[in-house]
């Protein structure tokens, strides 16, 4: 038995030990997977990486059409050829045998910037975008008889969806789905606002059906990328969350340890690739792990959207059978909640997610929360204490620990102010006294 696990563990090292060094990456922009091959184009250069043999297969010369190239310009492939697409207007070049050919007859309209470029079958998409104070709400496509663009028409629909920029889109069969991104004030257009809409768009019937809203805000995340028919998103806190918009569900997965240094991923047939930096070199390498060990514990699962007939129709149905008063009450204790940290089965959840505190953080959130007075340091020593340390190392760890506590906080309900509060006691100078604000919270 020893034997086999000695076996299992060297085997686990020697697959997720390989690594290749990326030099000088500092932009998603750089980089494009196609094939098995990794594209990572440099200021001057363009190395190709063999995903499969997980090596250099190249590195040559690049000279790019306009400066910043690949910062003004999204890649897409379809057909084993790549692509460079202009993010705010319509040029399109060809990339082949490291030379670019530009094949648009279009120009820099700069009304579609923060457009989102993707490729379906054998023809190129963009959807939204900003320009003169309005956001796109259609698809365009690159015809390549014409090389122009034209305009995908929603002649299937009864309705249509906010203009967005900036926004997902994932594919599943026939059909594009839109989430995420921003959308403008109606009564200020120079005023960006969270896009919470989720639409679907079939594009055999030219044909546009609302799904919900979301409570998701997507532009807290440092990056996306698609896995499957889902999105993975990444922040800097420690969870992962996974988007499969198809089943309208959002999961919530604690990070690993290896992820709190990823600088962008993507899938490729049950592996996950990684960029990873090391904060303590600097250097960034490329690493792989396969599906199942790439995530971690799943900590949260809910509906993605939500759909406000359903909702509407429920509200009417209490209405009916309830009539006033006790609904009354209701959506008052509703509202009381809603923007309150919830206690609940040895959790503190907001806006149904829970919140990632160990064990000790929620001893002394409870401790503070329970008390009718304020709380001395002595008393949280006796949750926190570890004999094995002095006194003075024992303080300089709480008084971290509760910083790291008020800084989640602070994250999580978008205020500035600490929660927990220190000052020496009225009754003797000497005693350092802490209490929590109250208001934040709703103990069941």
């Amino acid at each position: 038995m020893k034997q086999v696990l000695f076996f299992l563990f060297i085997f686990s090292l020697n697959t997720f030990s390989q690594s290749i060094e990326i030099k000088n990456f500092e932009s998603l922009n750089q980089i494009h997977f196609m094939e098995d091959e990794l594209y990572v184009f440099y200021k001057d250069s363009l190395s190709i990486i063999d995903l499969n043999k997980f090596k250099i297969k190249s590195t040559s010369k690049v000279n790019y059409p306009p400066e910043n190239f690949t910062y003004l310009y999204n890649k897409v492939d379809y057909n084993s050829q790549l692509y460079f697409i202009q993010m705010e207007g319509g040029m399109v070049y060809k990339f082949k045998i490291n030379e670019f050919t530009r094949i648009d007859k279009s120009f820099n309209h700069k009304m579609q910037n923060g457009s989102t470029i993707f490729a379906q079958n054998d023809t190129i998409f963009k959807y939204g975008g900003y320009g003169f104070w309005s956001m796109r709400n259609f698809f365009t496509y690159f015809n390549s008889q014409t090389s122009e663009w034209d305009i995908v028409s929603p002649s299937g629909s009864k309705y249509l969806p906010k203009g967005s920029s900036s926004s997902i889109v994932n594919l599943n069969e026939n059909n594009f789905y839109v989430y995420g991104g921003s959308t403008l004030n109606p009564f200020e257009p120079k005023e960006y606002i969270l896009n919470d809409e989720v639409w679907k768009f079939n594009i055999k019937n030219k044909s546009w059906n609302f799904l919900g809203k979301t409570d998701m805000d997507f532009s807290k995340f440092e990056f996306n990328f698609p896995f499957k028919d889902k999105q993975v998103f990444y922040t800097r806190d420690d969870i992962i969350y996974v988007v499969d918009v198809v089943n309208n569900r959002l999961k919530a997965y604690k990070k690993k340890t290896f992820q709190y240094g990823l600088m962008t991923s993507f899938y490729n047939k049950g592996i996950f690739y990684s960029i990873l930096i090391s904060y303590s070199t600097g250097t960034q390498t490329l690493t792989k792990r396969y599906e199942d060990d790439f995530f971690g514990e799943l900590i949260d699962e809910e509906p993605l959207y939500y759909n406000n007939e359903k909702i509407y129709y429920s509200i009417g149905i209490i209405i009916l059978l309830l009539f006033s008063i006790y609904l009354y009450f209701q959506v008052k204790k509703s509202n009381f909640k809603r923007n309150r940290i919830i206690s609940e089965n040895n959790h503190f959840v907001f806006k149904r997610k829970i919140l990632p505190f160990d064990d000790k953080c929620i001893e002394i959130i409870k401790l503070l929360l329970q008390s009718t007075s304020e709380v001395t340091l002595n008393e949280i020593m006796e949750v926190y204490e570890n004999k094995k340390r002095n006194y003075g190392h024992n303080t300089r760890v709480i008084n971290g620990l509760i910083e790291e506590v008020n800084y989640k906080l602070k994250s999580t309900l978008g205020i500035e102010r600490d929660l927990i509060t220190s000052h020496k006691s009225s009754s003797d100078k000497r005693i350092k006294v802490y209490s929590i604000d109250k208001t934040y919270f709703f103990i069941k």
